[in-house]
């Protein structure tokens, strides 16, 4: 029998980029993008609880909805929005930066999207 994504103890999910705040804070982001190996690390599925942190403050909880890799071509208009970004050039500067780091080919690098839902 499998044991149910939502008994274990809530994952953590950190934002760093500054204008994040204050969207965070009245709750109009609903996606994050973090790195394949944070994802194994933690084993996000959807089901599980988060807690969602702006730096070291905790702002909420949520809970995951969907978890899907992608690359910075994937990344699309919509997903600067819901993830509370002014537009998608710099929701890919920032991913690039903090995400994928100085490799030859970043276009090829996968990383995650983890859309959630606030509790």
């Amino acid at each position: 029998m499998a044991i149910p994504a939502n008994v274990g103890p809530p994952k953590t999910i950190v934002f760093h980029y500054p204008g994040l705040e204050p969207k965070l804070r009245e709750q109009f982001v609903y996606q994050a993008y973090v790195t394949a190996a944070e994802v194994q690390r933690q084993r996000f599925i959807p089901g599980n609880r988060l807690v969602l942190k702006f730096n070291d403050e905790v702002i909420g909880e949520g809970q995951i909805i969907l978890c899907e890799p992608l690359t910075l071509g994937d990344l699309t208009p919509y997903d600067a929005m819901v993830g509370g970004y002014e537009n998608v050039d710099t929701l890919r500067k920032d991913c690039w930066m903090r995400l994928i780091g100085q490799v030859k080919k970043p276009e090829d690098v996968e990383f995650y999207k983890v859309l959630y839902r606030w509790l």
